[in-house]
């Protein structure tokens, strides 16, 4: 989380939602869990910082946990409710589930029923990234007098909330929010220790804290060393044992981790050891696994080390061992499987009793004795403090010792131990389960994983009550003073003004469609891009975007890209303004040589040189122009724009053509220029980029040529156009003599130094890949070759796949559906082709093309509300990495395809 939020519940503050055409669609919702809608909200541009800014998602569509509005790393708000001997949280308990009345990419609103003729309603504005908006009014609709309990909550499963001081009707805390390894790496700027105030209007009955939320273990946020170095890390992720090898996401304290080293079973790394030079825990937020050998001694080359990976959910895991290598670390992924190591203990529990410390467990067969190792407060590995223990518990003396934390393990005869079991923290226990059902409230002033107020209303028939929450974020050097009357300027904010922008700003973009479903996909696309878009800022004169606000990660929060940059062209129906902003910001960046470096945001300028060359983005540059153009017609945006691109393209040309052949090669980092940066099938296995004359990048020069040409048409610079038409027309020759192939009737890259289509092997370049589709979309293939490309492109064995076209051929020994760039929908991949089956007249199968892309993406909206980098084309599958701008193409894809429903 990232500086001020403010959450706000207040029935008179509710704003009325009018139902009827005038205010578009997405204001007359009646959206369940089932229904196609993105729930996550972001401020709007105006009132959004970068360094500090927070977005929520709501997930009001899993049955396990309430209608909460969750973060990242800065907390979940949500809500409990009691009425006489029964209480509700989870979603699957209510009388009946959240239905969303509204939804813009800032806010929302929705009603449901805890208990039968008990109507919720919630409003939440993300009023800025320092301030969230929520707004509650609890309604009796029944005869009767009702007495309800209300209890709203803040939690955090990243880390404990830390120095609570408590007022009458507000909690004032910290909490911790650490950088990732990329964002660490290209040193851009982070709070990650920050100042709250979490108010609520009117006063609250009771208020607690709580260091446990629904009764699960203790925790102890892992120790953070920004400032040590990296001795050597045994890294990797955990994958299913299945044929796509899935990711799977570790999580603390359910999933465990041991590491031994040299054979030391008297200490052990766990999955609470910290790693060095990085913020992050051993099971990372996207689930890779680190652990530092380091921590336990100096690490010598030779040395053996034995891993241990148990997963709770599945019972699943793996084992194995390794040595030191030269170098900083080694990887290894960890394919699950049935577990075959020796069993944790189970049901291990600890009491404090005055200076001893009773431990407990149960056995499993073949333990032939125990260990008990334990930890002190700032140490990185446990240390065993008993062994050959024969019973199932032990007592032992804590007097003048700093011990923090144990663990249990099992022996046997052999010497063998086990995964250890969860840890133990002998410290009471108190939940915000037991305030909300027996209502015992606790008083923590460090390590609280939940705050909470509580409400006793008695409700009238058809007289709704009401209640305002205040969250407010600040800098650590920010005093509470500051924070609370920032809080107190809210405390009237009222939203029907902010509905009123939204209901404006999109109405520019209202299109009719036949079904609800693509409807909502469509709204649903405007919304998340709208709501990753940023101010000018620091390095920034324009608007920018980034991939990715909730959750924020690494590259997805830098800054913007060539290839991302694909979503301005639906988003500029949306406000063209802002669209031709978002260009400019590569045009401030440019040097004076034409280069523009590979991603650009208002704290980070990444230019990546490799091997003397200078990396940029793929060359989507001036046709993005012309296209922004396209629907903004503003002439001094093109006449700035065509300077601009035309000496990014000059550069590039001169820059890439190492052989002067007249085609050119990718070039700096070759694989994260050419788009395609992981999991290619030529990359992988045959050679880096720069060896092959491009067939992609060859296309995209040809649209960046053609381009330019249209620019100078419209600006009336005729000789320049024709320089431009030359240009593309010799290129377009070039690739159709070049890179197609007789024999497939199908396009590859060639040698860059004999042209043909082998390299280290006889044809090991003709890997059916997507690029052989872009010549349709650049206007290079003549009408034979485009027949023979929609012919493969409609091979349902290779191509034509149920959710649209992988960046594979299916046939490929290499293609994985859920991979990256060797099988997965790349959404303004598609886009490219469903442009040319259009050009060259396939107007059916571009239709067809955008009906599977867009069920696939609704498909994904309804189980999780989002919209994902990429898809599966055989499954309903969505990965990786999510709220991913360029997603946004499928609107161009739908409006162009003139699909209107599915």
């Amino acid at each position: 989380m990232k500086n001020y939020l403010i959450i706000l519940a207040m029935g008179a503050f509710l704003c009325s939602c009018v139902k009827d055409d005038s205010v578009g669609v997405m204001s007359n919702l009646h959206a369940t869990k089932d229904s196609p809608i993105y729930t996550t909200y972001a401020a709007a541009i105006e009132r959004s910082e970068f360094l500090l800014d927070e977005a929520y998602e709501l997930t009001f569509y899993d049955e396990e946990r309430g209608a909460d509005f969750t973060t990242d790393t800065g907390g979940d708000i949500g809500f409990a409710f009691r009425k006489g001997d029964h209480w509700v949280y989870k979603i699957t308990d209510m009388y009946s589930q959240p239905v969303i009345n509204y939804s813009y990419p800032d806010m929302v609103k929705f009603t449901y029923t805890p208990f039968k003729d008990i109507v919720v309603t919630v409003e939440m504005l993300v009023q800025s990234s320092r301030a969230m908006i929520l707004d509650m009014a609890i309604e009796n609709a029944s005869s009767k007098d009702v007495d309800l309990q209300v209890f709203p909550f803040i939690q955090n499963n990243y880390r404990a909330f830390s120095s609570i001081v408590y007022e009458a009707d507000a909690f004032n805390f910290m909490h911790e929010e650490y950088p990732d390894y990329w964002t660490i790496n290209n040193e851009v700027p982070y709070n990650d220790s920050l100042m709250n105030v979490f108010r609520t209007y009117p006063m609250p009955d009771a208020l607690g804290s709580f260091n446990s939320v629904w009764g699960e273990s203790i925790q102890i946020p892992n120790d953070i060393h920004l400032n040590k170095q990296q001795q050597y890390q045994v890294t990797g992720r955990a994958l299913k044992s299945n044929e796509d090898k899935e990711r799977v996401k570790l999580k603390t304290p359910s999933d465990r981790i041991q590491l031994i080293l040299d054979g030391d079973k008297d200490k052990l790394l766990t999955e609470t050891s910290p790693v060095w030079g990085l913020a992050e825990n051993t099971f990372d937020r996207s689930g890779y696994i680190r652990m530092e050998l380091g921590n336990l001694k100096p690490v010598k080359e030779g040395m053996k080390y034995e891993v241990k990976l148990y997963c709770n959910e599945s019972k699943q895991g793996g084992i194995y061992t390794a040595r030191v290598e030269e170098g900083k670390g080694k990887r290894k992924d960890i394919e699950l499987a049935e577990y075959t190591g020796m069993k944790a203990p189970a049901n291990a529990k600890i009491e404090k009793r005055g200076d001893n410390v009773y431990i407990s467990w149960t056995g499993n067969k073949g333990d032939d004795s125990y260990r008990v190792y334990a930890k002190s407060r700032g140490e990185a590995y446990y240390s065993l403090v008993e062994k050959g223990i024969k019973a199932n518990d032990k007592i032992l003396s804590i007097k003048g010792e700093d011990w923090e934390r144990f663990i249990v393990t099992a022996e046997n005869k052999q010497g063998d131990i086990s995964i250890h079991s969860a840890e133990l923290i002998p410290v009471e226990k108190v939940s915000f389960e037991e305030f909300v059902s027996e209502g015992i409230a606790g008083e923590f002033e460090h390590m609280a994983k939940a705050l909470a107020f509580r409400y006793d209303m008695k409700l009238q028939p058809n007289q709704p009550k009401s209640v305002r929450l205040l969250r407010i974020v600040g800098e650590k050097d920010r005093s509470y003073e500051e924070l609370n009357q920032q809080a107190n300027n809210l405390k009237e904010e009222k939203q029907d003004q902010y509905l009123k922008d939204n209901e404006e700003l999109f109405a520019s973009v209202k299109q009719d469609f036949e079904s609800p479903d693509l409807e909502l996909l469509y709204y649903s696309a405007f919304n998340m891009m709208r709501q990753v878009f940023y101010p000018a800022d620091n390095l920034t004169n324009y608007n920018y975007y980034v991939f990715s606000r909730e959750p924020t990660w690494g590259w997805g929060h830098g800054g913007q890209v060539f290839h991302e940059s694909i979503a301005m062209l639906p988003y500029a129906m949306l406000d063209p303004q802002s669209a031709m902003e978002s260009q400019k910001v590569y045009k401030e960046r440019q040097l004076e040589n034409g280069y523009i470096s590979y991603r650009s945001g208002a704290y980070l300028n990444e230019i990546i040189e490799h091997n003397g060359s200078l990396t940029s983005s793929a060359p989507w540059y001036s046709w993005l122009n012309w296209e922004v153009y396209q629907v903004t017609k503003d002439k001094k945006f093109l006449e700035e724009m065509y300077s601009s691109s035309k000496r990014f393209y000059d550069f590039f040309v001169a820059q890439r053509d190492v052989d002067q052949d007249g085609l050119c090669e990718w070039g700096g980092h070759a694989i994260l220029e050419s788009v395609r940066d992981a999991l290619v099938a030529v990359w992988d296995e045959v050679a880096w980029p720069s060896n092959f004359e491009a067939l992609d990048l060859n296309c995209m020069l040809v649209m960046e040529a053609k381009s330019l040409e249209k620019m100078c048409l419209e600006l009336g610079y005729a000789e320049e156009a024709e320089h431009w038409r030359k240009d593309y027309e010799k290129r377009s020759a070039l690739i159709n003599e070049t890179f197609w192939d007789e024999e497939n009737q199908f396009y590859y890259h060639v040698d860059r130094d004999n042209h043909t289509f082998s390299h280290k092997e006889t044809n090991d370049l003709k890997r059916d890949e997507i690029i052989a589709f872009l010549p349709l979309w650049a206007g290079v293939a003549s009408e034979e070759q485009a027949a023979a490309l929609v012919k493969h492109l409609t091979d349902p064995n290779k191509f034509w796949r149920k959710y649209g076209i992988p960046s594979l051929s299916a046939e490929d020994s290499y293609y994985n559906d859920k991979g990256y760039w060797n099988g997965p929908v790349w959404v303004q991949w598609n886009y490219l082709i469903v442009r040319g089956l259009l050009d060259y007249g396939y107007e059916a199968e571009a239709k067809e093309l955008t009906r599977r892309v867009a069920e696939s993406m609704v498909i994904q909206l309804k189980d999780n509300h989002n919209l994902w980098e990429f898809y599966s084309p055989d499954n309903a599958w969505g990965g990786y990495h999510k709220t991913y701008i360029w997603a946004g193409i499928i609107n161009k894809m739908i409006e162009e395809a003139g699909l209107t429903s599915l």
